[in-house]
């Protein structure tokens, strides 16, 4: 038996997509559930290359960024801040490619879930 806290808007919107996937009967949710974590369990995910460089370079940077520029839109690629922008759309040029790159708003934090078991949450890539 596992037992989890979820904040109320998650918990709802997983209910409601489990009784729509599964039935409105006992037993939807926890199949839900079983799903989840199944897939969570074949997720082996780690950051390499570009990716691992480009975090590692918002990690040594982000208090920095914060202080400098609050509010505004960064870009970092090939383990380095490219620039930094007053909007998304001139961080999000068309025609510039990246084989990854991070975009940001500035002092913007993921919202965090709680799920039961200790995780980090690491930026993974673009938003």
């Amino acid at each position: 038996m596992i037992k989890a806290s979820l904040p109320k808007d998650l918990e709802e919107a997983f209910r409601r997509r489990a009784m729509e996937r599964y039935g409105f009967s006992k037993g939807a949710v926890s199949k839900a559930l079983e799903a989840a974590v199944s897939l969570w369990l074949r997720y082996d995910y780690e950051p390499q290359g570009e990716e691992e460089a480009n975090n590692k370079a918002f990690e040594s940077m982000r208090t920095e960024l914060e202080s400098r520029h609050p509010g505004m839109y960064a870009v970092i690629a090939g383990g380095q801040l490219v620039s930094v922008y007053r909007s998304l759309a001139e961080a999000l040029p068309a025609g510039v490619r990246h084989s990854h790159r991070l975009v940001f708003k500035i002092g913007e934090r993921p919202a965090k879930v709680r799920l039961g078991w200790r995780s980090t949450i690491k930026p993974l890539g673009p938003t």
